[in-house]
């Protein structure tokens, strides 16, 4: 006889990434950007933002890297968030679609040029 199945689903898509458990239901789940506060986490998504208590880096590493990236040592961006480039003259600034204005800092410059993001 062969053995049964395991046990739980298989064949369901899998669930959100954990972190999506820690955002408010009502900012939704477009997610635009992450931001430190002290020991707090800004979420910003497109219906607005709240404060949680979490670290930046666990934040990053429940979304994965596919999700987007960090652009600042205080910031990270979701991928497809962007809506414009400003040239500033010490940094560029993304300005993200809910108008949102996240500095592009000198390390993390390079992989988000590469990313095309400042293109």
């Amino acid at each position: 006889a062969t053995p049964p199945p395991p046990a739980g689903p298989s064949s369901e898509p899998a669930p959100a990434p954990d972190f999506f458990r820690r955002v408010p239901p009502a900012l939704g789940r477009d997610l635009l950007a992450l931001e430190m506060e002290d020991h707090y986490l800004r979420i910003h998504t497109a219906l607005g933002s709240d404060l949680i208590l979490l670290r930046l880096r666990d934040a990053l590493a429940e979304l994965g890297p596919a999700r987007g990236r960090q652009v600042h040592r205080s910031w990270w961006v979701a991928e497809g968030a962007i809506a414009s480039v400003e040239r500033d003259p010490r940094r560029p600034i993304l300005v993200l679609r809910n108008g949102l204005r996240v500095p592009v800092s000198k390390t993390f410059r390079d992989p988000v040029r590469e990313a095309g993001w400042l293109a």
